[in-house]
C-alpha cells in the first residue's frame, strides 16, 4: 500500500505536470473570455467598446499562475536550471535584452517604414485605449495593461521554458526543447486575435513563435529573466 502511495505522490510531483497545466490554462482563458459574455447575453456594443479591458483581464489571468510559479524557482548550477539572481547577470541580461529589442526595431523600420503602431506585433491597443477612460480608471487600466502585456507575459514565457527544460532534461541546450515547446504554446493562443482583428492576425502567430525563440536565446545565454522581460516589453510596446 505504501509503495502505491509513494508512486502516486511521485506522479503528482512530476516536473511536467505544472508547465502542462499552465499551458492548458493559456488556452482556456481566451475561450472563456470569448464564450462567457456571449452566453450571458452581454450588450454587444459594450463588449466591442471595452474589448481592451477584457483583453487585459484575460492576459492577467494567463500570466498569474506562471508568475507565481516563477518566484519559486531556484538556480541550480549543477544542472543549469533556474535563473541567476546576482546583479552581474541581471545587468548583462538587461543590456542584451535592450540591444535585441533595438535590432528588431531597426528591422521593423526597414521593412514597414515606421516604428510605432500597425499590426507588426498584433496591434495590442490595451494601453493607449485605457488612457481614454475617466480618472482614476485610466491609470489603473493602463498600468495593468503595461504590466500584463510586458513583464507579466515575459515571465509566462520564461517560466514555461525553464519548467519544460527541467521536465525534458536538456536545460543546457541553447535552443532546447523547452524553448521550442514554449514558443509554440505561447504563439498558438494568439490565433484568438482573429476574433478581434480578422484573418490578418494569423501571420502574427509565426511572428510570436520567432520572438519566443529570441526570448529563449536571451534567457539561456544570460541566465536571467530581466533580459527577456525588457526585450518583450519594448517590442510589444511598439504596437501599443
Amino acid at each position: 500500500m505504501s509503495n502505491r502511495s509513494d508512486q502516486r505522490l511521485s506522479g503528482l510531483r512530476s516536473p511536467i505536470i505544472m508547465p502542462v497545466a499552465v499551458s492548458l490554462w493559456a488556452f482556456i482563458v481566451p475561450i472563456l473570455l470569448i464564450t462567457l459574455p456571449k452566453i450571458s447575453n452581454w450588450n454587444a456594443d459594450f463588449l466591442s467598446g471595452h474589448s481592451f479591458i477584457f483583453g487585459t483581464i484575460g492576459q492577467v489571468l494567463m500570466d498569474l499562475p506562471a508568475v507565481i510559479l516563477f518566484t519559486r524557482l531556484q538556480y541550480k548550477p549543477e544542472n543549469g536550471t533556474g535563473v541567476q539572481r546576482k546583479t552581474r547577470y541581471r545587468v548583462i541580461s538587461a543590456i542584451v535584452g535592450i540591444a535585441c529589442a533595438m535590432l528588431l526595431a531597426a528591422l521593423r523600420i526597414i521593412t514597414i517604414g515606421h516604428l510605432l503602431g500597425g499590426r507588426f506585433m498584433g496591434e495590442v491597443p490595451a494601453f493607449t485605449q485605457s488612457l481614454g477612460l475617466g480618472s482614476p480608471w485610466n491609470i489603473i487600466a493602463a498600468g495593468a495593461a503595461l504590466l500584463a502585456y510586458g513583464p507579466g507575459e515575459a515571465l509566462f514565457v520564461v517560466y514555461l521554458m525553464l519548467a519544460f527544460d527541467k521536465a525534458v532534461g536538456n536545460p543546457r541546450a541553447l535552443i532546447s526543447w523547452g524553448v521550442i515547446i514554449t514558443s509554440i504554446v505561447w504563439a498558438l493562443p494568439h490565433l484568438f486575435n482573429v476574433f478581434f482583428f480578422g484573418v490578418s492576425a494569423i501571420p502574427n502567430v509565426l511572428i510570436m513563435f520567432f520572438v519566443g525563440i529570441v526570448m529563449g536565446i536571451i534567457l539561456k545565454k544570460t541566465r536571467s529573466a530581466l533580459g527577456p522581460m525588457l526585450f518583450w516589453t519594448l517590442v510589444n510596446g511598439t504596437s501599443l
